[in-house]
């Protein structure tokens, strides 16, 4: 009688025979390379260890040397006769005894004088006849003597250490004291190197180090020797062929010569070796045939749980973005029920990547997504977008405000404590609400983005909700941006000078040279407040800000030949012209193109130029400093970094923001930040200029609390070339009559 076996059984069963088959094929080759791999792995194990202890006692001796060695210091220094040394006991009250160093003491050679700490020497006892005290003496430097025995009763092993000490450049003694040799060995002791091993100490030649004491097979210590003999260390593969054990010997412990030798039995790791690969590869088939029994029961049923696992992030285990925006589309827009989505971006996160780690990196991102889903309600989704930017979806209720968003902005900027370290990170939160703002995901997400970048980068820990109208001036910056770009080329942009007068003399000592643009494109003015940070964010300050300093210093060679002197004129700076890879030479080949001084410009930086690349821009005003342009800080006391380099920074001049100047004769506060403003500048050695002023009132004020200088409408607003040259002229025929009437 046949047996007849369907179609699908036969699938069935090939499918498992062809698993079978591999799952064989693959054991075998599992097998031997788990094999070696165990080996290898025990082997780092114990080299592991070994290396940990050494760190210990290592640690152990440079404490100990650091203490006897201070304590000689401080009979060298005292200049006073050592018997009976009056600050002894002083000493020790301030440096009490620790790992183990005990009966702390110095002996004075010429007449064996000993004084010591709880111990009493036994009578007829030269401690200069001490093995220990003649090793010292004859190395004249601080050290470990050999382990001994003690002379008392109790036949304690110690060890120990010796320091000279010198009065007058000579050899007066040896400040002394004895650590426990119990107390290294516990060190060992106390690590376990399990397989049955053995840790003990030995001399850099392979003797054991008292051997009662450390209770060791002293057959070994003929192959140590011809091991330490061949100069090869830090190897389990040391042992001659016919030893039943393997040895691992250090490198000698700092100060004290000594060696940590190692011995585990070869039948021990062969033992486990075998043990840990059949338990291994016994747990591999049961998960093999499992996997197969479970693909038979469920077919493919167990297959979507699998591809749901691959979708999600490696380092938060949140759902990736294509997961997340399938899970939305499928679970949450078919309910029709009002919902908001939030695209939440670190801002600083490149910076943290750069400073930390990636372990700890990791830990941060899942501490942000911990407070993230504390912040969100029950019917919600949190997925991770990208490495900086997490995604989430929740189901908005009735009369739900913003009280969710202000709550988490709240959290996420809160300190984050990470691997014993302290982070605070900067976030933005663009927010979109369906349906109101889009049907469908990929609607919703790209007007999220748009909210998030309508947010000033000056801005942090903030939200943006989305509008139409936040589409409308991405368009209007898109058509600025195409204007600009046009400009450049058309040469459209224009410079205005502002006077900044001394406010003792009203003498005219320099200007400010300040961009304008009138757009044919636009057919508007454009003002410098909106063009400018356009500029900033789309990649088109450094040509703008080469373009201006061109125009100034043309302008500035046509005054000269002109016979006009203006001592200065000072050039706004922006962080990315500072930083730009041929700023520099492109500044110097410029200036020398037109035959202008550096000494005639002034460059003006913000706070913010610091807070980029300290440390390369400091090195670039350094240069500059030093090719004669002056430098001074624009809009002080706005940012929050200055300070911490005004004493590394070539820096001649701080210019006072608007903000502290506006109706300052009303403002105490003000004042009183002002005054200290110019306090701090003028200890520095700097000057101060007031920007803004525009009345009589704030001039006065700010001559009563010392400004040097003053910018602002009260004296002059910023002026074309031609019509600056006319008010100097002005000035000047103003300042003769005034001169004359006097006369």
């Amino acid at each position: 009688m046949m047996l007849r076996i369907s179609n699908k059984n036969k699938l069935i069963a090939s499918f498992v025979a062809l698993l079978l088959i591999g799952l064989l094929a693959s054991t075998t080759v599992a097998y031997f390379h788990v094999k070696k791999r165990l080996e290898v792995a025990i082997q780092q194990e114990i080299q592991l260890k070994a290396d940990l202890v050494a760190v210990k006692l290592n640690h152990l001796t440079q404490n100990t040397i650091e203490q006897v060695n201070h304590f000689a210091l401080h009979l060298d220094l005292s200049g006073i006769e050592l018997e009976q040394h009056p600050s002894f006991e002083y000493f020790l009250l301030r440096h009490p005894n620790h790992n183990g160093l005990e009966y702390l003491g110095y002996v004075v050679d010429s007449d064996g004088y000993y004084g010591i700490a709880n111990w009493q020497a036994p009578a007829g006892y030269d401690p200069r006849k001490r093995p220990w005290y003649i090793e010292g003496k004859k190395a004249n430097t601080e050290r470990f003597g050999k382990p001994y025995i003690s002379v008392d009763s109790d036949l304690q092993a110690l060890l120990a250490v010796t320091s000279p000490i010198t009065q007058n450049s000579k050899f007066v003694g040896l400040a002394t004291a004895h650590i426990k040799f119990d107390y290294v060995l516990a060190i060992l002791r106390d690590l376990d190197l399990g397989l049955a091993g053995k840790a003990f100490l030995v001399d850099q030649h392979g003797n054991v180090d008292l051997p009662q004491i450390q209770d060791v097979d002293l057959t070994w210590q003929a192959e140590v020797k011809n091991i330490i003999k061949q100069g090869v260390t830090s190897s389990l593969s040391n042992a001659t062929n016919s030893s039943t054990q393997l040895f691992y010997i250090t490198d000698a412990i700092e100060h004290i010569a000594s060696r940590i030798v190692f011995a585990v039995p070869k039948a021990a790791v062969s033992q486990k070796i075998y043990q840990d690969t059949l338990t291994l590869l016994i747990k591999f088939l049961l998960i093999f045939i499992l996997v197969m029994f479970a693909l038979y029961l469920s077919n493919r049923h167990l297959l979507a749980p699998l591809f749901n696992y691959l979708e999600l992030d490696s380092v938060t285990r949140l759902p990736s973005k294509k997961h997340f925006k399938q899970q939305i589309t499928q679970d949450f827009l078919p309910l029709n029920k009002p919902g908001r989505l939030l695209i939440i971006n670190m801002e600083n996160f490149s910076r943290i990547t750069a400073a930390y780690p990636a372990t700890t990196v990791n830990l941060l991102q899942n501490k942000i997504k911990e407070r993230i889903q504390l912040q969100l309600t029950e019917h919600s989704l949190l997925g991770n977008f990208s490495e900086s930017r997490y995604i989430a979806y929740y189901q908005l209720s009735e009369g739900d405000n913003h009280a969710l968003l202000i709550a988490l902005t709240s959290a996420l900027s809160q300190l984050y404590e990470v691997a014993g370290g302290e982070i605070y990170c900067n976030f933005r939160i663009g927010v979109c609400d369906f349906p109101e703002h889009g049907n469908d995901i990929e609607t919703l997400i790209d007007n999220s983005f748009s909210a998030l970048a309508s947010i000033s980068r000056q801005h942090n820990n903030t939200f943006a909700v989305f509008t139409p109208k936040i589409n409308q001036q991405f368009s209007d910056v898109q058509k600025i941006h195409n204007a600009m770009t046009k400009a450049l080329y058309a040469k459209e942009f224009t410079m205005v000078y502002q006077p900044q007068i001394n406010s003792l003399s009203g003498e005219l000592f320099a200007v400010e040279a300040l961009v304008r643009w009138h757009s044919k494109t636009l057919n508007r003015t454009v003002s410098p407040a909106e063009f400018i940070p356009i500029a900033e964010s789309n990649g088109l300050m450094v040509s703008l800000g080469e373009n201006i300093i061109r125009q100034v210093f043309s302008q500035v060679a046509q005054w000269n030949e002109q016979g006009l002197t203006i001592a200065k004129v000072s050039i706004n700076i922006s962080p990315q012209q500072l930083l730009a890879h041929s700023f520099y030479d492109n500044l110097m080949r410029w200036i020398n193109d037109v035959k202008v001084s550096p000494k005639q410009i002034e460059l003006e930086i913000t706070e913010t130029s610091l807070l980029q690349d300290p440390t390369a821009s400091i090195a670039i005003l350094n240069k500059l400093n030093q090719c004669g342009f002056s430098i001074a800080i624009d809009d002080f006391g706005t940012g929050y970094s200055s300070l911490e380099y005004l004493n590394t920074m070539p820096l001649h001049k701080l210019k006072i923001d608007r903000s502290f100047v506006i109706d300052l004769d009303k403002k105490t506060k003000s004042a009183v930040l002002v005054k200290t403003i110019i306090a701090m500048a003028h200890n520095l050695g700097l000057e101060v200029l007031a920007e803004g002023v525009e009345n009589q009132a704030e001039a006065s004020t700010l001559q009563v609390l010392g400004c040097d200088n003053i910018q602002g409408y009260l004296y002059s607003k910023p002026l074309s070339a031609s019509d600056l040259v006319d008010y100097i002229a002005k000035r000047e025929q103003s300042n003769i009559k005034q001169l004359r009437q006097k006369a």
